[in-house]
Formats: structure tokens, C-alpha cells, sequence
């Protein structure tokens, strides 16, 4: 079983490790189907709290995210195309076949507007490129709507983490003014953040 914690516990042990497990954090939560699996947005949060005790700043936090976030999907896409024709029998999909008919379903409803809102539901985040790819999107619209919102995705779900660890930072080391912009900014994202998920939800439960 997968353990935020003790993932998290290491970083902190070995803080030189941060940007690389951002990275991976972001990637995984995106990639095709072990998104579903593995709580990678959770990972992604906390490590974005970690990295602002280290030099990393907050423009290489989000840029670590969004690179990775987008050439997992890019990859996922690219598989889906290579196997579009044989899909439905390669596994997973072949003992949940709800998967790609979920995916499917949700993408042939709203097409670019549910590939643009997908990036934001947790169950639909992995589905979207792979199910894209299958169903031979044009490449170039793809990744345009995905550069987007690749970088909208790794602002809000990195930014409130980083801005949280500052806070807490400067709370410690007794910079309570400091603090209090901070909290604000974090909190406005945070605002930004829940809205963006419960319209992108609201679009998946229309389905």
C-alpha cells in the first residue's frame, strides 16, 4: 500500500531529493491510470510545502510540476494513439473496461471543455490524454489545451503548499506580519482552487 507519509518523511530527511520528488509526484498523479492509484496530488501539495525550506523558489516549484504534469500527459496521449486500435483489450482496460467508456464517455459529451476540466477531476485527471490519444485528437489541439491547463493545474495545486510552508516558517522564526500576507495569498489560491474543482466537478456529474 502507498504511504504519503512515509514519502514525506524521507524528504524531509533528505531535502536534496525535494525538486526530484515534485517531479515525480507530478508526473505519476498525472500519467495515465496510476493517478488513480496513487494519491499524487496529496504528494504534490505536501512536497510543495517542504520545498520552501529549501532554496528552491517558488517559480521552480511550479515550473518542476507543470513540466512534468505535461509530459506525463503528452506520454499518455502518445500511448493512447499507438494503441487505439487495441485498447480495449491491453489491461487495465480489459478488466475495467468502465474505465475507458467513463473516459470515453466524458470526452465524446464535452470534448476540448472536458479535456480542459478533466485536468481537474481526480477520477477523469488520468483518463483524459490516454482517452484523447484513442480517439486520434488532433495532436496539435491537444497539446495546446494541455500546456494550459497543465500550468494552470500546477499553479493552483503547488502554490497554496509552497505559500502554507512559508507561512509556518515564518511563524517559527517569529515573523507574524510576514505571516499574515502570506496566509492571505495562500488563502485567496486556496479560494481560486476549490472553485475551479467544483465547476470542473459539476461538468463530470452533468455526464
Amino acid at each position: 500500500m502507498f504511504d504519503v507519509g512515509t514519502v514525506t518523511l524521507w524528504l524531509q530527511e533528505n531535502p536534496d531529493w525535494i525538486a526530484i520528488g515534485l517531479f515525480a509526484a507530478a508526473f505519476v498523479e498525472s500519467f495515465a491510470l496510476i493517478g488513480v492509484v496513487i494519491p499524487g496530488v496529496v504528494l504534490v501539495g505536501v512536497i510543495s510545502g517542504l520545498a520552501a525550506s529549501t532554496d528552491l523558489t517558488i517559480l521552480e516549484v511550479v515550473l518542476i510540476a507543470y513540466i512534468a504534469s505535461f509530459l506525463a500527459d503528452s506520454s499518455s496521449f502518445l500511448i493512447g494513439r499507438s494503441i487505439s486500435k487495441k485498447i480495449d483489450r491491453i489491461w487495465p482496460f480489459n478488466s475495467h473496461p468502465s474505465w475507458l467508456k467513463q473516459g470515453r464517455s466524458f470526452f465524446m459529451k464535452y470534448g476540448t471543455l472536458g479535456l480542459f476540466f478533466g485536468k481537474f477531476i481526480g477520477p477523469i485527471r488520468p483518463l483524459m490524454p490516454i482517452t484523447a490519444g484513442s480517439l486520434e485528437m488532433n495532436t496539435k489541439k491537444f497539446i495546446f489545451i494541455d500546456l494550459f491547463s497543465s500550468f494552470l493545474w500546477a499553479l493552483l495545486y503547488t502554490v497554496p503548499g509552497y505559500l502554507g510552508g512559508k507561512t509556518l516558517l515564518a511563524v517559527l522564526e517569529g515573523e507574524i506580519s510576514n505571516s499574515f500576507v502570506i496566509s492571505g495569498i495562500a488563502l485567496l489560491i486556496a479560494v481560486i482552487l476549490i472553485f475551479i474543482i467544483v465547476k470542473a466537478r459539476k461538468v463530470s456529474n452533468n455526464d
